[in-house]
Parts: structure tokens; sequence; C-alpha cells
């Protein structure tokens, strides 16, 4: 009887379990076909906006275009009016031109017929003018030529004075490039000989190209000028690397003064600033920038070295030199 009341109860479980799956089956069946018609319903709207926005934007292609034809026509109009009036104007223009013309044509007619009258009038009292004048020319024509003559042989000597002139003027201008060209050269020779030349090795090379681009029988202020301005910037690496050098020696120093100290770490800053100062291009900023750094590091070793916490160390305690005395114990130290 138990087993049969117990069957009946797997088979009632069984068909319960059944019952929810086939109620969860038609409960996601129904929310599946409500997001498919939700779905359907929303690509339907997106479809009825876009079929709107490309009418929308339909009509304004065709609401622009009516509004480019009838600005084009207007346009049109505009410009056939304008040359129908630029037309009308030249035309007037024209006639006004050939009126003018044609006025200024007959009173230069007049003008000249009158002139011609003059003239003939005039020729006649000119020959007798001219033969009178003939005979005072004959006479006048000795003293001119005279005159003539001394103002030419004038001319001439002051011409030749000017060429004198400027050819001394040339003289002394290359005796002073050749004096420059010479002071350069003892110049460049003596930067040549400093110790760190070698090391300036573009500036020095910048230099030579400058001295041999120099024609000695034909000397230019501009290389000249080009000459001397390599040699400042060669004195000026020239100067650089020596103070880099005696820069050195001083880190170096100070190097063996950290390791005596053991303070190697604090060099770090110092040897930062030395390569940037040894960099190609360093400028006097740089070289202060080492200079300060070389500075800092001595005042940071001549600090005195951080020490930790010394042991305190007892003072010994007197011994009982009368074992008698009360206030020693038994030990023989005083109580």
């Amino acid at each position: 009887m138990m087993t049969r009341n117990t069957s009946d109860t797997s088979i009632t479980f069984s068909l319960a379990e059944l019952a929810e799956l086939e109620e969860a089956r038609v409960r996601e069946e129904h929310l599946r076909r409500a997001r498919a018609r939700e779905q359907e319903a929303r690509e339907q709207r997106e479809a009825e906006a876009r079929r709107r926005a490309a009418e929308a934007a339909r009509a304004a292609a065709e609401a622009e275009a009516q509004a480019r034809r009838e600005r084009e026509q207007a346009e049109a109009e505009a410009r056939a009016e304008a040359r129908a009036r630029a037309a009308l104007e030249v035309a007037r223009i024209e006639a006004e031109a050939k009126a003018r013309l044609e006025a200024d044509n007959a009173a230069r007619a007049h003008e000249l017929a009158v002139a011609r009258a003059r003239a003939e009038g005039r020729r006649r009292s000119l020959v007798h003018a001219l033969a009178a004048a003939l005979g005072l020319v004959l006479c006048g024509g000795a003293a001119a030529a005279y005159g003539a003559a001394q103002h030419v042989a004038g001319l001439e000597q002051e011409a030749r004075r000017l060429r004198d002139a400027q050819a001394a003027l040339a003289e002394e201008r290359e005796s002073a490039r050749a004096a420059e060209l010479a002071a350069l050269d003892r110049r460049h020779a003596a930067l040549r000989g400093r110790p760190l030349a070698r090391d300036a090795e573009e500036a020095r090379a910048t230099a030579e190209a400058a001295r041999n681009a120099l024609d000695p029988r034909a000397l230019d202020h501009d290389r000249l000028r080009a000459f001397g301005d390599a040699l400042d910037a060669l004195e000026a690496r020239l100067d650089a690397l020596e103070r880099i050098a005696a820069l050195d020696r001083r880190h170096a120093d100070l190097a063996a003064w950290a390791v005596e100290r053991r303070r190697t770490e604090a060099t770090a800053a110092t040897r930062a600033a030395a390569a940037r100062a040894r960099a190609a291009g360093a400028d006097e900023g740089a070289l202060r920038a080492y200079e300060s750094a070389l500075t800092r590091l001595r005042e940071a070793l001549a600090q005195p070295a951080t020490r930790g916490p010394q042991p305190q160390v007892r003072s010994p305690q007197p011994e009982c030199t009368n074992p008698g005395d009360p206030m020693c114990g038994l030990d023989g130290r005083p109580l």
C-alpha cells in the first residue's frame, strides 16, 4: 500500500514538474513573440522615420534646386540688362568722342592755316636776321673756340686728378686688407697652438675653410669678416674646453674625496652636469650648471656624515672599601 502511494506521489510530482516546464515554455514563447513584435514595430518605426527623412531631404533638395534656378535666372536677367545698359553707354561715349575728335580736327586745321600764314611772314624777316647773325658768328667764333679748348683742358686735368686719387685709395684699401689678413693669420696660428686645439675639431675646420676661401691677390671684405667670425667661434670653443678641463680636474678631486668618505652616490648629479657640459653645442648655461653642481658637491662632502645612536656606556660603580660599612651590600657594592 505504501509503495502504491509513493508511486502515485512520484507521478503527481512529475506531472507537476511537466506542467511547470510547459508553463515556462509557454511564457518564454510569449516573451519571444512579444520581443519579435516589439522588434518588428521598432523596425517599422525606424523605416517610417527614414522614409519621412528621405522625403523631407528630397523636398528640401527640390526647394533648394528651385531656389537656385530662380537665382540663376534672376542673375542671367540682371547680366543681360547690365550688358544692354553697357552697350548703350559705350555707344553714347563713342558718339561723344567722335564729335569731340571732329571738333578738335577742325580747330587744329584752322590753327595750322593761321600758323602757316604767320610763318611765311616771319621767314622773310628771318633771312635778313640770319645774314646779320652770320657776320657776328664769324667774328666771335675764334674767341669761343679758344674758351672751349681751355675748358676741355681743365676737365681733362680734373679727371686725371680723380683717377690718381682713386688709385691711391684702392692701394690704401688693399694695404689695409693685407694687414688685416696678416693679423688674422697670426691669431689663427696662436689659436691652433693652444693645447686643446685638437679637441675643437669642428670649429677648427670651419676656420680652415674660411681661410682657404681667401685669395691674397684679391682680398674681399666679406670673406675677411667671415674668417674673423670663424676665429671668434674657434676661440670661444677653446675657452669653453679649457674651462671644462679645469672643472674636470676639480671634479676628479671631489670624486676622490667622495670615495674617501664613502659617499660616491653624491656625485651622480655632478656626472650628469659634466656630460651635458661636454656635449656638442653646449652653451654657457651648461658650463655654469656644471660649476654649480661641483660647488654643491663640495658643500655636501664638507658636511659631517650622519651617525646612528651611540650605545650608552654605564660608568662603573664604586666598590666598598670597608666591609663593615652598613651601606655596603653582601656583594661588596654600595647599596
